[in-house]
C-alpha cells in the first residue's frame, strides 16, 4: 500500500504531466535530461560535438528520439494526442511551454493588485515567484526562501507551489531538505503543520510524509511543536505511525508508536491497531506487536471491514518465518542457537521497547569510554561475521514471536465456540498446519482444542499435516490420549477420503523441492505412505472413497510420473558410476602385472618385494580393484532391477549406498597405490614426490566432495533417524512437547 505515492507514476517523473503540474513535471524532466546528458536536445535542439562526427547525424536521431519518448510516456493521453504529430524534441517542449501559458492565462482568477495593463501581470509574478520559491526549497538555499515568510503576506499554510497541494513544507519534506522543514516547522503554528496535501497525492500532513520516508528527526520536531498530527488520518485511511509501518521504518515506528495516544488503537477507535499489528507483523516489529496486544487483546481477533481481510491471528498464522519451525538452520547453526541464552526485557502494557539512534548523544567524554566502545564495536563485528549476532536476533525474534502467540491465545480461551470458527481461529490453527508452525498448532489446541474441527473440505488438522507432508504437526497425534487418537483416524473428508487415502495423493510441489531428487522424493513418499498405514485402522487400507478407489490405487496413480522420474535419476546415476567403476577396475588390473622396478630376471620376483612401500602399494592395489569391482556390480544390480516403486523405499537405496560408499574406497585406494608407487621409484626425491601427490588428490578430493553430500543423503534417508516420532510425550495436559 503505497501512502505518499502519486496515482501514475512513471520511471523518469512520478506523476504524468497535466494543465495543472507543468512546473513540477518540467523540473523533474530538467533533471533527467541532465542526468542522461540530453539538455543540449531541448536547449538547441541539435549538439555540435555528433554534427562534427561521421556519425553525428545518427546519434543525434537517437538522442532526440529518446527526449521524445521521456516526453511522451510522461504526459497524459489528451496532451499527448497534440505533440504526439511533432518530430523534434526541442519543438515539443516548446509546445508544452506555450500550452502551460495558455492553461494560466484560462484558469487564473484576476484577484491580484492591479499593475500597469490592468492586474494580469502582477497576477503572473507572484507565480513566478513561487516558482523560484519551489527552486530554492530543492536546492536546499534557506536565506533565498526565508524572505518569502517574513510578512504576514504570504502565509505559510496558503501558497500551494504544486498542483498536487504542497505547500513550502511539503516540498521541503518530500525532496528531504531536513534543515529548511526545520526552520519552516520553528514559523509555523500548529494549523499550519496540520495541512493536507490534495486527494490525489493522498491526503498526507507533512508528518505522514515523513513517516513514509522515515525521517525520526524532523518528526521529532514537528511532534514536539503538535501531538495533534500523530492522529490526523490521511486519505487513505493512516495515521504517521501505521503509515511509517507500512513502509518497514522501524526507528520512525517504534518513536511514533510511543508518543502516539494508546487509546487510538482501541479497536472502537478504528482500524489504527489492526493495521499497526498487520503491518507490523509483516515487517518483523514484533516488540510492537506484543505490547499493541498487551494493551488491547481484543485485537486477536479484530477485523478491518473496509478490506474485509483476515483477522490479525489468521494472518500470523502465515508468518512462519517468525518462528524456529520456519528456520532452516545447520546443525552448527542450530547447536549455536540452542546454546544462546536470550532474555526478552521486561515489558509491561505500559511500555515499549524503543530503539532510536541518538548520534548527538553518543559523543564519548573520555578516553576510557572511547576505548570501551571501541572495544565493544569490534566485538560486535566479530560476531556479525562468524555470523553468531544474526543467530542471536532469530532467536529473540522467535521468543518474541512465541510471546505475542501466548497473548493471542490467552484471548481466544476467553472467546466461545461457535465464536472461534466465525473470528478465523479454527481457520488460522489449519493455515498454521499447513506452513508447519508446530508452535501455532500446539499453542492453539491446547485452549480451543479443536481435534475434531474440520475444514471446507471435511479435512482435520492431522489430516491436513499429511496432505502438506508436515511430519513435526503429524506426530502431535501420537501423544494425545487414545480415544481421542482413534476419533481422529476414523475421520472421513467430503470426498470419502480416509487418512491413508490423503497420504496417497502426490505431496505438493514445494515441499518435493526441499529433497534434492526424485528417487529420494519417492522414497519419502513410500515412508509416508507405510507409516500411515501402520496407525489407521484396518477397514481403512481398502476403503474405497466416492471415485471407487482404494488407497493403494490412489497412490500408484498419483505417482506414476514421479516413479518415471525416479527411476530416470537411478538409471543415469547408476551408468555414470558404472563407467568410473569400470575405468578403475581396468587401471587397477593393469598395475597389478606392472609392478614399479620391475621383476628379479633370475626369480622372477619383483625387484621391492621385500620393501614395506610395495606391500603397502600391493595392498591398496587389491583393494581398491575389489571395492571398484564390488561397486560395479551393485550398479549393474540397479540397471537390472525392475525398478517398481517399492524398490525406492530400501532396494535400490541401498544398492546405491554399497555402491557409491566401495566406489570411494577404491578411489582413496587407488591414490595410496599410486602415491606408494611414486614413492618407490623416486626413492627420496621428495622435491618431486609430494607436488606430484598433491596434484593426483585434487580430482580424488573434487570427486568425494561432489558425491558424497549424496551418500550422506541417501543413508540418512534410508537407515538415519525417522522423520516420525512414535514416542511423542502426551502434551494436550500442557507437558512440554518433545
Amino acid at each position: 500500500m503505497a501512502i505518499c505515492s502519486v496515482s501514475s507514476t512513471t520511471s523518469i517523473v512520478p506523476f504524468l504531466l497535466k494543465k495543472d503540474n507543468y512546473e513540477d513535471w518540467r523540473i523533474y524532466m530538467e533533471n533527467y535530461l541532465l542526468a542522461q546528458d540530453l539538455g543540449d536536445i531541448i536547449e538547441s535542439g541539435e549538439d555540435a560535438d555528433l554534427r562534427s562526427s561521421s556519425n553525428g547525424v545518427g546519434n543525434w536521431r537517437k538522442k532526440n528520439a529518446a527526449v521524445l519518448h521521456a516526453i511522451h510516456t510522461t504526459t497524459s493521453s489528451d496532451i499527448f494526442a497534440q505533440i504526439k504529430e511533432i518530430r523534434l524534441a526541442k519543438d515539443a517542449w516548446s509546445k508544452l511551454a506555450k500550452m502551460h501559458q495558455e492553461w494560466q492565462s484560462k484558469s487564473k482568477p484576476k484577484t491580484g493588485v492591479d499593475g500597469p495593463d490592468g492586474g494580469e501581470e502582477n497576477e503572473m509574478t507572484e507565480d513566478s515567484r513561487f516558482v523560484e520559491l519551489k527552486k530554492s526549497i530543492c536546492k536546499g538555499d534557506w536565506n533565498a526562501v526565508r524572505p518569502f515568510f517574513v510578512s504576514d503576506k504570504n502565509p505559510l499554510d496558503t501558497i500551494i507551489l504544486s498542483g498536487e497541494g504542497y505547500t513550502a513544507l511539503h516540498v521541503a519534506v518530500r525532496v528531504g531538505q531536513d534543515k529548511i522543514a526545520e526552520e519552516l516547522i520553528k514559523m509555523m503554528s500548529e494549523t499550519d503543520l496540520e495541512v493536507k496535501t490534495a486527494s490525489s497525492s493522498g491526503g498526507n500532513t507533512a508528518l505522514t510524509i515523513l513517516a513514509c520516508e522515515g525521517r525520526t528527526h524532523v518528526a521529532k520536531c514537528m511532534v514536539q511543536k503538535s501531538r495533534k498530527l500523530l492522529t490526523i488520518e490521511s486519505d487513505q485511511g493512516h495515521i504517521p505511525v501505521t503509515a511509517a509501518c507500512t513502509k518497514g521504518h522501524k526507528e520512525i515506528t517504534y518513536y511514533l508508536y510511543s508518543v502516539t495516544p494508546p487509546e487510538v488503537f482501541q479497536p472502537q477507535n478504528g482500524n489504527y491497531g489492526f493495521d499497526l499489528i498487520r503491518w507490523g507483523m509483516a515487517n518483523k516489529m514484533l516488540d510492537i506487536c506484543l505490547n499493541l496486544l498487551q494493551r488491547n487483546p481484543k485485537l486477536t481477533v479484530t477485523t478491518n471491514p473496509k478490506l474485509q481481510g483476515p483477522s490479525p491471528i489468521f494472518s500470523y498464522s502465515r508468518q512462519s518465518s517468525a518462528f524456529f519451525s520456519g528456520s532452516r538452520l545447520r546443525f552448527w547453526q542450530r547447536w549455536i542457537y540452542h546454546w544462546l541464552k536470550v532474555k526478552l526485557p521486561n515489558t509491561t502494557s505500559d511500555e515499549v521497547r524503543i530503539t532510536i539512534s541518538h548520534q548527538q548523544d553518543l559523543k564519548e567524554k573520555n578516553i576510557g569510554t572511547q576505548v570501551f566502545g571501541r572495544l565493544r564495536r569490534l566485538g560486535l563485528l566479530l560476531l556479525k561475521f562468524f555470523g553468531i549476532k544474526q543467530i542471536y536476533d532469530l532467536k529473540a525474534t522467535h521468543l518474541y514471536a512465541l510471546e505475542i502467540l501466548r497473548c493471542m491465545c490467552s484471548h481466544v480461551s476467553t472467546l466461545k465456540i461457535p465464536h472461534l470458527r466465525n473470528c478465523g481461529v479454527i481457520h488460522a490453527t489449519f493455515e498454521a498446519t499447513k506452513q508447519g508452525m508446530i508452535e501455532f498448532v500446539i499453542e492453539l489446541l491446547k485452549v480451543t482444542q479443536p481435534l475434531y474441527y474440520t475444514d471446507e473440505d471435511g479435512r482435520s488438522v492431522f489430516t491436513i499435516a499429511i496432505q502438506y507432508r508436515r511430519e513435526n504437526i503429524f506426530n502431535l497425534q501420537y501423544g494425545i490420549h487414545d480415544a481421542w487418537r482413534a476419533e481422529i483416524l476414523n475421520l472421513i473428508d467430503k470426498k470419502g477420503n480416509s487418512m491413508l487415502h490423503v497420504a496417497g495423493e502426490i505431496a505438493p510441489d514445494f515441499r518435493l523441492a526441499r529433497i534434492s531428487n526424485s528417487a529420494l522424493r519417492m522414497q519419502r513418499e513410500l515412508q509416508w505412505f507405510k507409516e500411515v498405514k501402520r496407525i489407521v485402522p484396518e477397514w481403512c487400507k481398502e476403503f474405497k472413497n466416492h471415485n471407487g478407489e482404494t488407497p493403494y490405487e490412489v497412490f500408484t496413480e498419483r505417482h506414476k510420473e514421479l516413479v518415471k522420474e525416479g527411476a530416470e535419476w537411478m538409471t543415469k546415476t547408476s551408468q555414470s558410476f558404472t563407467v568410473v567403476g569400470a575405468l578403475i577396475v581396468t587401471i587397477l588390473f593393469a598395475a597389478a602385472f606392472t609392478l614399479p622396478g620391475g621383476n628379479d630376471q633370475n626369480t622372477g620376483f619383483p625387484m621391492f618385494l621385500r620393501k614395506r612401500s610395495f606391500m603397502i602399494f600391493i595392498i591398496s592395489d587389491a583393494v581398491s580393484f575389489f571395492a571398484a569391482s564390488t561397486s560395479v556390480l551393485m550398479f549393474l544390480g540397479i540397471l537390472t532391477s525392475r525398478l517398481a516403486q517399492e524398490d525406492f523405499l530400501e532396494s535400490l537405496p541401498r544398492k546405491l549406498i554399497i555402491g557409491l560408499s566401495t566406489l570411494f574406497i577404491s578411489i582413496a585406494a587407488m591414490t595410496v597405490s599410486f602415491s606408494v608407487a611414486l614413492l618407490i621409484i623416486f626413492h627420496d626425491r621428495w622435491w618431486a614426490i609430494i607436488p606430484i601427490i598433491m596434484m593426483a588428490s585434487i580430482p580424488v578430493a573434487l570427486f568425494v566432495w561432489l558425491q558424497f553430500p549424496l551418500l550422506v543423503e541417501i543413508f540418512l534417508s534410508t537407515y538415519g533417524p525417522s522423520i516420525f516420532n512414535r514416542n511423542m510425550k502426551p502434551w494436550l495436559s500442557g507437558e512440554q512437547v518433545d
